[in-house]
């Protein structure tokens, strides 16, 4: 079993970051925290937490700020289907590369997180395991989440890297920008927020379940850069969870645009949206619509019988959750539809 005593982790101050750090610090894990310049450290990490203020790109400077740690859990990623590709490139490619520079110093255990988004093209279509084979890619996001793969593999390949990739699904709980606040913003201003029926499994993984995998990964010896899908499993569609966010925040039921609509604008308003040199991303992408526009089922059979994965958090604990957070705050929109 590989050693978790001390975990860097790169995107700490993010949805996915702060759920980690918290367990981390649960199992009395040592944890060293990037922070990007400005970012506002949690308070609940008060003084259990070591926070280094830089950039991903220049992580390879911070090397004896950080110091030695037994795994790196890499997160820090630029978040959405829109945006300048080089910029994707740099902060989530080259950020990627530094990471692994730093785990092959310290011989750690190398722990990305990339996406269901690298399957790309092949979303939407049914049944998925970490064979599948990778579709063609539609935006800068997809590439980038493929290229983090392949450097990660080069990386075990060439120098002998211990690494461990895991794909999350669509990760939802409470601070999850695009599968909650929006939708919650959306429902409440009865914007439709479904693609056709959407009776379709809607591919989610709640973050706890997630971060749960995260660790298990981290303690396993699966460090050929052998692929993890981290989903629920729970075959829960997007009318059935869409419908139960709407009836907790006392909200009016989803309504849809239809599918053969969506499919057909989605290149469209992308084509127009950089002809436009638009800054924010059109209201239906491709990716987006691979998300949301058909079945997504994930198959955990790999996660189980290898790193012991059970699902901690059922939907039932889920939706309980974020009726209790609702109750008492209220969500702030975040645009990117995106996994991590």
């Amino acid at each position: 079993m590989s050693r978790l005593t001390s975990a860097f982790v790169t995107g700490a101050g993010g949805f996915i970051g702060r759920h980690l750090v918290r367990q981390l610090l649960a199992e009395e894990v040592s944890v060293v925290a990037l922070m990007m310049p400005g970012e506002p450290v949690p308070a609940e990490w008060g003084d259990r937490v070591r926070t280094v203020i830089g950039d991903v790109r220049q992580l390879t400077a911070l090397v004896d700020e950080i110091g030695p740690m037994d795994t790196i859990f890499h997160l820090a990623a630029v978040v959405g289907d829109w945006g300048a590709k080089q910029t994707h490139v740099d902060i989530t490619v080259h950020g990627t590369e530094q990471a692994i520079e730093l785990a092959l110093r310290w011989n750690a255990h190398f722990v990305v997180t990339t996406s269901i988004c690298a399957y790309a093209s092949a979303l939407a279509r049914g049944s998925l395991d970490e064979d599948s084979p990778l579709g063609k890619v539609s935006s800068p996001y997809e590439y980038c989440k493929q290229e983090q793969e392949r450097v990660t593999r080069e990386g075990v390949e060439r120098d002998g890297l211990k690494a461990t990739i895991i794909r999350p699904a669509n990760v939802f709980g409470v601070g999850s920008g695009p599968w909650v606040n929006l939708m919650a913003d959306m429902l409440r201003q009865q914007k439709p927020c479904l693609l056709g029926s959407g009776e379709w499994d809607a591919g989610l993984v709640h973050v706890r379940n997630l971060v749960a995998m995260l660790i298990a990964a981290a303690r396993s010896d699966c460090t050929s850069a052998d692929i993890f899908v981290a989903a629920d499993g729970y075959g829960v569609t997007w009318k059935k969870y869409l419908s139960r966010l709407a009836q907790l925040l006392g909200a009016p039921q989803p309504t849809s645009v239809p599918n053969w609509l969506a499919r057909s604008l989605a290149p469209v308003l992308e084509w127009l949206g950089h002809l436009l040199q638009q800054e924010e991303r059109p209201l239906i992408t491709r990716q987006s619509f691979r998300l949301m526009g058909g079945p997504n089922e994930f198959s955990t059979l790999k996660a189980k019988r290898l790193l012991g994965y059970t699902p901690a958090v059922s939907f039932e604990q889920a939706m309980q959750e974020l009726s209790e957070h609702f109750g008492s705050a209220q969500p702030s929109s975040s645009a990117p539809a995106a996994t991590s």
